[in-house]
């Protein structure tokens, strides 16, 4: 998805770091098999690159990875790839992705690949938000993260994603003397990250194949499935 930076309109690339699948989403290992957390992993990709092509105000998606077949389920989406020789971790990955933008001077919109129940209107609102501050960040409903990050020009403050870096960036963008706006936002808010986030959530948008995926895995009973609370357990 490569839309030309017309007149009135931002030029904003979203940059989706993702983790190899095999490797993706170890803390649901009490409730997932491994495979199941990379079919998890991957179907929450593919609906953050649908709901990304979705949102006219980007110019363009990159997704950085080492993992193959990411890199072809990214191709379906036109999305630029860029891959993560290092593999270390998500800010080093986050860093690659900005780098390919610093010469066309574009602005950006880091979002993570699980947050599958984001809409469209969440991102608009995050760009949005630009118009009135260099850096727009979304946090996380739980753990203090950052469920987006989006800045005019990709240096503005290096990327600090992980717990608690909701905080983090909030600091960074004051030592750097630029503004920060926040955006709160359901369904942008909510990641996959522990088997408590794997309850099935009333608001998820229409279509989720994630949502549809989780219903098919039947969590409840299963070893672990304590994280669930117990009047929610009608998966």
């Amino acid at each position: 998805m490569m839309r030309p930076d017309t007149e009135g309109q931002p030029n904003i690339w979203a940059i989706v770091p993702v983790k190899r699948l095999g490797l993706a989403k170890q803390r649901l290992a009490p409730v997932l098999s491994r495979s199941e957390r990379a079919e998890l992993a991957r179907t929450m990709l593919h609906d953050v690159l649908t709901t990304l092509c979705a949102t006219p105000q980007l110019a363009g998606i990159v997704v950085v990875s080492g993992d193959p077949a990411v890199a072809k389920l990214a191709t379906l989406f036109e999305a630029r790839i860029v891959g993560d020789l290092m593999e270390s971790d998500v800010n080093a990955a986050v860093r690659q992705g900005l780098r390919t933008l610093e010469a066309s001077s574009a602005g950006a919109l880091i979002v993570p690949a699980d947050v599958p129940f984001a809409t469209a209107a969440d991102l608009q609102a995050v760009i949005g938000e630009l118009d009135h501050y260099p850096v727009v960040l979304v946090p996380a409903l739980s753990d203090g993260g950052t469920n987006a990050l989006a800045m005019r020009r990709p240096d503005l403050i290096a990327p600090s994603f992980g717990d608690d870096s909701f905080a983090r960036h909030q600091a960074l963008a004051h030592d750097a003397g630029v503004g920060c706006g926040i955006v709160r936002s359901e369904g942008l808010g909510r990641d996959i990250d522990y088997p408590k986030d794997l309850v099935p959530w009333i608001g998820a948008k229409k279509f989720s194949l994630t949502a549809a995926l989780l219903a098919e895995f039947k969590l409840a009973g299963r070893p672990g499935d304590t994280a669930f609370p117990v009047s929610k357990r009608h998966m």
